[in-house]
């Protein structure tokens, strides 16, 4: 299987940026939302301005974490892909079903999901049990791992 590591990597870019749009958008929704007048109760059971804050908070929130990942990705360089499963390795998995994932592990935009070809890539970090598994194992490696409760077997087909 033929994999451009390098066009992946831009698909995340310009899937990081979609959303970085999107959620500009949101958040300044969230914020005039706060503060307008309409909003601001006359006693105090009249909490819409207080929850369309508390939005406003967590939709910034997310901006910021977007936005760092967009730079981490913007500043990865490409090495030779390693034997050894590391950050920024491209993994493919199959499971004792048959079933193969495409995962890219990095600090950041864990659960980024990218379609390339037919293959949907997802992105996992070392912090999620699945990238933790993952870190130091090489093709050819055999593990099982619980997730969600359910055992599951794997196999590391090829690292790119």
């Amino acid at each position: 299987m033929k994999i451009d590591k390098f066009e992946i990597l831009t698909l995340i870019i310009e899937q990081l940026r979609a959303d970085l749009a999107t959620l500009e958008q949101a958040v300044a929704i969230a914020r005039d939302t706060a503060t307008h007048s309409d909003c601001l109760g006359s006693s105090k059971y009249e909490t819409m301005g207080l929850e369309a804050s508390y939005l406003a908070q967590g939709q910034g929130t997310r901006l910021l974490e977007v936005e760092r990942s967009l730079e981490y990705f913007k500043r990865l360089k490409l090495a030779e892909p390693s034997l050894v499963i590391g950050l920024s390795s491209l993994v493919l998995l199959d499971d004792e079903e048959g079933e193969r994932q495409m995962l890219w592990l990095a600090p950041e935009a864990g659960g980024l999901k990218v379609q390339y070809g037919d293959l949907i890539i997802t992105v996992i970090t070392p912090k999620s049990p699945l990238g933790r598994t993952l870190i130091g194992k090489s093709a050819g490696d055999d593990f099982e791992i619980t997730i969600a409760g359910k055992s599951r077997d794997f196999e590391v087909s090829a690292v790119y």
